[in-house]
């Protein structure tokens, strides 16, 4: 009879394992596919452009303008030399993030057993957000990769009680520090878990000192990367915006909130961001609170080498508990931002908990809800901005738009654009690449690609609406001494594109202007400098929001290139 049991137990350990591996490579071919044929967004070009310098130490004090740490930049002045192209510069996200959801389901496996890992990896290989994040250059799938290879190699050391599996897990927690700033409340989270195992485990001297050693060594990392940037940068301009007008939501402000009110709002919103649907997040929430409670009482047993229950619910809960403490204090978001995605790694353990214990750990059943919520949520995304939908994005967009550039626009015509469409522009039109700002137009960004001049707004500027294109418009023909039948080229490029729809719609001297559009997200349209330009329209208050972006900062000047931010 035990053999038998054996033997089914082994068929269903079995059957787990070729599952996770077809829905990792499904993962896999998504990601790939959603990394290919489409442009880079600004901030991605922004991080190409900070990393893209002529020596790894100017690549290191430019990523000082950032909010970043630098691992990213880092990784790019080396990663230019293998290609330039969208999918090449994408293609280490894509495996990062391939590598993530991996290691995802071994980790969940160890903890909570082949059911729950299965269902978890299936969200975190298949589910939108989870996925998009995977195909940007950007800092999320870094943060996320070794963040969970940290959590594994801790299981790991603690169940096999080897310190040289501390160390490693160490190692792999301050990649994580060194990736995001959200890192250290993963870290701090883990550290008071792992505190605990070791107590309660009693561990080898050897491995608590492995591990006491590994915590002083992340207190030291953060402590370095606090007084060399994050101080410098917590008080600037655009730090101060992030509290108070894209994240604002994300910050408790005392006498403006109920402190009740925050942490269920943020915490709902959080689940949305991290199932890309506003109901499914809804119900997703209560899910992961419903198991945790499964949890705790004994609905669903993990492996008979996982922790005590009480200490896996300590290790779900604590996360959320610090993050959600971090904003109450205005310290950092707590919501549905992707500044939290790294809660997303026990948000969706919660929730596929709660599905393997409701379907009493049956895999066709549990599959089936599984997959018809991610169906679900892909069919009906919540759409969070800014975005560009794909076929704006299309990869043959930028391309038309530089093919009319080099072709109909004549080389003694300024180009005029805001400082996400200079991103992008210098990025496409220099053909990647590094670029210099030769400040000849006092209070503006000039640049020249392929015998075009190019003038940006200042970074702070990161796009036009009519009320700020007005007063950029006044200071350029002034700044610049344009005569009155020069002709200028006004470019918009990237997510807020919106000025020639908003000035053919409220001013009527601009509805007879010729703009070339290619796709919703890339316009242009020329101007004479002596043009009236309406300066009583107001932006609108969409506009107005995204006015500053989270990849711009105007706390440091330098003459070479404007200072990049990017939450």
């Amino acid at each position: 009879m035990m053999a038998e049991v054996t033997s089914q137990s082994q068929s269903l350990v079995n059957h787990v394992r070729k599952a996770a591996l077809l829905v990792l490579t499904t993962g896999f071919a998504l990601r790939l596919y959603l990394a290919s044929g489409t442009f880079l967004n600004p901030d991605e070009t922004l991080h190409f452009f900070i990393a893209n310098q002529s020596s790894l130490s100017q690549a290191y004090r430019e990523s000082l303008t950032m909010a970043h740490p630098p691992l990213l930049i880092f990784f790019l002045y080396f990663w230019r030399n293998v290609g330039t192209s969208e999918f090449v510069l994408r293609l280490p996200f894509v495996v990062a993030g391939t590598g993530f959801c991996w290691l995802f389901f071994k980790w969940l496996n160890r903890l909570f057993g082949g059911m729950t890992a299965l269902i978890g990896l299936t969200f975190a290989a298949l589910i939108a957000p989870m996925a998009l994040l995977s195909v940007e250059v950007r800092q999320y799938e870094l943060l996320l990769f070794f963040a969970i290879s940290g959590a594994y190699l801790l299981e790991d050391a603690l169940q096999k009680r080897s310190a040289i599996l501390m160390v490693f897990s160490a190692a792999c927690l301050y990649l994580a520090l060194l990736s995001h700033y959200s890192a250290p409340l993963f870290v701090a989270s883990l550290g008071a878990y792992a505190l605990v195992r070791l107590i309660v485990d009693r561990q080898p001297i050897a491995v608590s000192m492995a591990w006491a050693a590994g915590q002083i060594g992340a207190i030291a990392l953060i402590g370095y990367l606090y007084f060399t940037h994050v101080s410098k940068i917590r008080t600037t301009t655009m730090a101060n915006q992030a509290i108070d007008s894209w994240l604002y939501k994300s910050y408790f402000h005392p006498g403006h909130g109920n402190v009740v009110v925050f942490i269920l709002a943020r915490t709902f919103s959080l689940f949305q961001f991290m199932l890309g649907q506003a109901i499914i997040g809804d119900l997703a929430a209560l899910a992961f609170v419903a198991g945790v409670v499964f949890l705790l009482r004994g609905k669903l047993s993990p492996p008979p080498s996982a922790p005590d229950p009480r200490l896996l619910a300590l290790l779900l809960v604590l996360p959320f508990v610090m993050n959600c403490a971090a904003g109450l204090l205005a310290i950092y978001p707590y919501g549905g931002t992707r500044h939290c995605v790294y809660l997303a790694i026990f948000g969706l353990a919660g929730i596929a908990l709660f599905i393997a214990s409701l379907t009493n750990g049956r895999t066709i059943k549990a599959m089936a809800i599984t997959l018809a919520l991610v169906a679900v949520c892909w069919a009906f995304r919540s759409i969070r901005h800014p975005y560009i939908y794909r076929v704006d994005q299309s990869r043959a967009n930028i391309q038309q738009a530089l093919n009319f550039i080099r072709e109909k626009v004549p080389a003694s015509d300024l180009i005029f654009v805001d400082y996400e469409s200079g991103l992008e522009l210098g990025h496409y039109l220099c053909e990647q690449k590094p670029i210099t700002y030769d400040g000849s137009i006092p209070g503006f960004l000039v640049f020249n690609c392929d015998d075009h001049r190019i003038v940006s707004t200042i970074n702070d500027l990161w796009a036009f609406d009519p009320q700020m294109f007005a007063e950029q418009w006044k200071r350029l023909i002034a700044a610049a001494g344009l005569r009155p039948d020069d002709q200028v080229w006004v470019v918009q490029a990237g997510w807020i594109v919106t000025l020639a729809d908003d000035l053919q719609k409220d001013a009527p001297d601009f509805r007879q202007i010729p703009v070339q559009r290619f796709g919703k997200n890339i316009q242009m349209f020329p101007l004479k400098a002596d043009s009236p330009i309406p300066s009583a329209i107001q932006p609108k208050p969409e506009s107005r929001r995204n006015y500053f972006n989270a990849s711009s900062l105007a706390w440091a000047k330098r003459p070479t290139s404007p200072p990049g931010f990017s939450f």
